[in-house]
Parts: C-alpha cells; sequence; structure tokens
C-alpha cells in the first residue's frame, strides 16, 4: 500500500504538499483531489511515469491523458496562436472544470488542458509542473471523489496518496474540443453545453 496523508483542502499546510511534490519530481504518481473527482498524475517530464498510469488503471492507449497546468499563461507552453473565442473560454472557466482540447505544438496534433479550481492541485502542480492526469479510477469503474472505497490496486500502485476530503463538485469536467469552429463538446461534464455558447 502506497503511503496515505491528508491535507486539509481549505488550509493546505505547505510541508505536505511539498513532500507530494518531491514524489512527482523524481517521477513518482500521486493520488490526489481536483475540484471535480479524484485524479491519479505524475509529472509531463517522465515518460515512465505517463506509462505507469496508463497500466495502472488498465486504460487504453488510445485515450489520451489530460495535462493540468497551474497558470493561465502556462496554456502558451502547449498550443500555438488561441482564437477570441478560446482565450474568452479560458477568462471565464479557469482555474474550473472545463477541459480545452487545442492544437498541439508538440508530437500530437491536439493537447488536452485545464487549470483545476483546487489548492491541494494547484499546489502541486505549481511546485512540480505540468502533470499528466486522468480521474483515479479503473478504467470503466465511476471516477472516484473521494479516498474512501477506491479501487486498492490504484493506493497500492501509486506513490503516494492524499486524502483532501471529497471533491467539491463530485463529477467530472467538461471536455470541449476548441481545435475548430463551432467548438464541440466530447464529454458532458458540470459545466452545461448551453453555457458554452
Amino acid at each position: 500500500m502506497g503511503t496515505i496523508i491528508k491535507i486539509n483542502p481549505q488550509k493546505p499546510k505547505r510541508k505536505k504538499i511539498e513532500e507530494a511534490v518531491s514524489v512527482l519530481k523524481k517521477g513518482g504518481l500521486v493520488i490526489f483531489p481536483t475540484d471535480t473527482v479524484y485524479a491519479l498524475g505524475g509529472s509531463i517530464r517522465f515518460p515512465k511515469a505517463i506509462n505507469r498510469i496508463y497500466w495502472i488503471k488498465k486504460r487504453s492507449r488510445k485515450k489520451p491523458l489530460v495535462f493540468l497546468i497551474g497558470f493561465k499563461k502556462d496554456v502558451k507552453k502547449f498550443t500555438a496562436k488561441l482564437s477570441k473565442g478560446v482565450k474568452r473560454l479560458i477568462r471565464d472557466y479557469w482555474p474550473g472544470s472545463l477541459t480545452l482540447v487545442l492544437p498541439s505544438t508538440k508530437k500530437h496534433k491536439t493537447v488536452a488542458l485545464r487549470m483545476p479550481d483546487h489548492r491541494i492541485a494547484l499546489g502541486l502542480i505549481r511546485g512540480a509542473g505540468a502533470l499528466a492526469a486522468t480521474s483515479a479510477n479503473l478504467s470503466g469503474r465511476k471516477e472516484n471523489i473521494s479516498v474512501k472505497g477506491m479501487e486498492k490496486r490504484l493506493l497500492q500502485q501509486a506513490d503516494l496518496c492524499i486524502d483532501g476530503g471529497e471533491a467539491p463538485l463530485k463529477s467530472v469536467s467538461t471536455v470541449l474540443d476548441a481545435t475548430s469552429y463551432p467548438f464541440k463538446v466530447l464529454r458532458k461534464g458540470t459545466i452545461k453545453e448551453e453555457e458554452l455558447k
């Protein structure tokens, strides 16, 4: 069983956040709460960590991971020119529960980015850099909104698990394809489609 530490989501202690950041900086995997559901993540700088996420979750390699960023300006590291529509969405919904699929400047055609609205998650991302992440559950199973009831495989294989209580929104982020206009909702989530028009 990996280590489980409790962190108050309202007043996260810096020492505990730093403990988790050091795990991520060494290529380890951390389970942590976000504003939507619990996530399993690792630094994007470690391909082995990304491979482990797929293995632990039993996730298809055809399903890309989301990159979680700590500041709105970080979007420029992953995508080129931003349209007025995308800039508006970032202004209105970040930090928050909107995942944007954008044209990528890297080897893949697209990249999915989100800036979560959660102190623990942002503390980790800002400390360790962008994280490749996905919901902390086995593929095909329901997303977890707390550590209670989380699959043993995840808790055993992750290097560290942060228990930060229930995820506030208790539901997944809305995924919006913003690579071309009109934008298209790829996954329904906490933000309704009508709000994004």
